[in-house]
């Protein structure tokens, strides 16, 4: 991807510099030299770094243009109300998606940077009824009505959820207790409303009044997010930030690629604090009774 292409692409997804180079993992003033041109040799890796960031983008507004089109054409068409199949069709037709790609990660035939129909971009924030309507299990979540799409999760991180959900729960019977431990995906409805819908990794929730068929209404007591390469920069900026607001008493974000669980504690002010994997690391909620070794 040349430089011309990522400004106009960066500007077709109304996303500013600063945006950009905190979703792509680089110093803001990198970004901003390289999109003025002021550096006039940039690294082919950190030229890779921002077209991943921008492809991946791109496919979350077509992933939201998608929804809002099935949404509206079942509106307009009660009788074919539940038919996918004829929807994907004229989907596909109305704006020459290639056939043998899945809805909605089809690309356009056309220019990604120019989008008509369907395709155009939007601003308008999802909500989570929209966002159960997409189906088909992937694993999508909303912040504050933003639409986050994340790969499936790798072995390694499969792995550590499960060993790290099985000694919480063997842990919490130990001592009769009344948490409960999710660690098989749970919706997490941190704000209790319809824009933020979340699924840790690990949720660990004590007041049972929180729990409905639904999921989990609020904060839960403990999150744990095992980071994976497609949600790297959510674990670490966006969901921290969310979970403390919301009021998560305890956020671990465990980096099984450099063996470290970063612990943060809420509270004013809130305090992070970083473990490696071969360190006994104290569970805040249960005041250190609960140590655990990665």
């Amino acid at each position: 991807m040349t430089i011309e292409e990522l400004r106009a692409r960066k500007k077709n997804l109304k996303l500013t510099t600063r945006e950009l180079a905190v979703l792509a993992d680089l110093p803001q003033g990198t970004v901003s030299k390289i999109l003025t041109g002021e550096t006039k040799n940039p690294s082919y890796l950190t030229i890779e770094k921002l077209a991943d960031t921008i492809e991946k983008q791109e496919m979350l507004e077509r992933l939201r243009a998608y929804q809002e089109a099935m949404h509206r054409y079942f509106t307009e068409h009660p009788e074919d109300a539940g038919d996918q199949k004829k929807f994907e069709k004229i989907y596909r037709e109305e704006n020459h998606l290639e056939h043998h790609v899945p809805i909605p990660f089809a690309v356009p035939q056309a220019d990604l940077s120019l989008y008509h129909g369907n395709l155009a971009l939007h601003d308008r924030r999802m909500t989570a009824s929209e966002l159960h309507k997409l189906g088909e299990g992937r694993e999508c979540q909303l912040i504050n009505g933003d639409l986050i799409v994340a790969e499936m999760a790798g072995v390694s991180h499969q792995r550590m959820v499960r060993k790290l959900g099985r000694l919480i729960s063997e842990f919490i019977e130990s001592r009769h207790g009344s948490c409960e431990v999710f660690d098989v995906g749970v919706n997490v409805y941190l704000d209790e409303d319809e824009y933020t819908l979340v699924i840790p990794d690990i949720a660990v929730v004590c007041d049972p009044d929180q729990i409905c068929e639904k999921g989990v209404m609020g904060a839960p007591d403990w999150v744990i997010e095992v980071v994976s390469m497609s949600t790297k920069q959510i674990d670490y900026h966006k969901k921290l930030h969310k979970y403390m607001d919301a009021g998560v008493r305890e956020y671990w974000i465990v980096d099984i690629d450099r063996s470290m669980v970063s612990v943060c504690i809420n509270g004013e002010p809130m305090q992070i604090t970083i473990y490696s994997f071969d360190e006994e690391i104290p569970v805040g909620i249960y005041d250190g009774a609960l140590k655990i070794r990665m």
